[in-house]
């Protein structure tokens, strides 16, 4: 987590920006940590794990799915895990674009845990 919070002042808009295909995300009541990423095109690793007390999971939607709603990402869902879970990564091959990611247990994206995922 640590490493993922030094990363997240990276840039002027406070996106975490990488040219590396793998990111390090970490989920808790009620954040996701770092909240925006930013990436290159192409294939993306991103390793997940629970650091809250309560159960969470992660998903990578499109924004903008064929009905204006998100749409999940073939591939990008870690599993629910339990507190100090780590999800098996999640492996995904993005175009360029604007990407959602969310927990989408109850009522969780509501109350603020969600993040951006920019691919340029």
């Amino acid at each position: 987590m640590a490493l993922a919070l030094a990363f997240t002042a990276c840039g002027g808009d406070g996106a975490y920006r990488t040219e590396r295909p793998l990111v390090h995300i970490t989920l808790d009541e009620y954040r996701i940590v770092p909240q925006s990423i930013s990436v290159k095109r192409g294939r993306l690793k991103l390793v997940v794990r629970n650091t809250g007390r309560l159960t969470h999971n992660l998903v990578v939607q499109e924004e903008d799915g064929p009905a204006g709603e998100p749409v999940e990402i073939p591939g990008g869902r870690v599993a629910t895990m339990q507190p100090g879970q780590s999800g098996a990564p999640i492996k995904v091959n993005l175009r360029a674009g604007d990407y959602r990611i969310v927990c989408t247990i109850a009522n969780h994206d509501d109350l603020g845990q969600f993040g951006t995922l920019e691919v340029r």
